[in-house]
């Protein structure tokens, strides 16, 4: 008896099939290669070109210029005051946030239990 030709035996597929699918499986890969590139940009790009090169971005003549240190301070200065205003307007927007003091001195009466 043939293994193959039973009655219980698994269909066969075609050769049409089986390079169908080869194809699908090359393509579904090439896409998960595509995905990874694009969701990964840290990872170094292969290449087997020998005639493909790149310069750097940050050297070449027309790149903006670097800033200078009193412009990084004048910008961290900046963004301190930004935030400072953000906390400010955040006690402001939320009253029902409870305040929080570092001053040991300060006091307060509840205003509706005075007599």
């Amino acid at each position: 008896r043939c293994y193959f030709d039973r009655a219980s035996a698994p269909e066969q597929e075609s050769l049409e099939e089986a390079e169908y699918r080869a194809a699908v499986l090359a393509d579904a890969l090439a896409l998960k290669e595509q995905a990874v590139m694009y969701a990964h940009s840290e990872l170094p790009v292969v290449t087997s070109d020998p005639t493909a090169c790149a310069r750097c971005y940050f050297d070449r003549a027309s790149a903006p210029e670097q800033e200078s240190l009193e412009e990084a301070e004048y910008r961290a200065a900046v963004l301190a005051d930004a935030l400072a205003l953000k906390e400010q307007a955040v006690m402001y927007a939320h009253s029902e946030l409870p305040v929080v003091t570092s001053d040991p001195t300060a006091c307060a009466r509840c205003y509706f239990d005075r007599a």
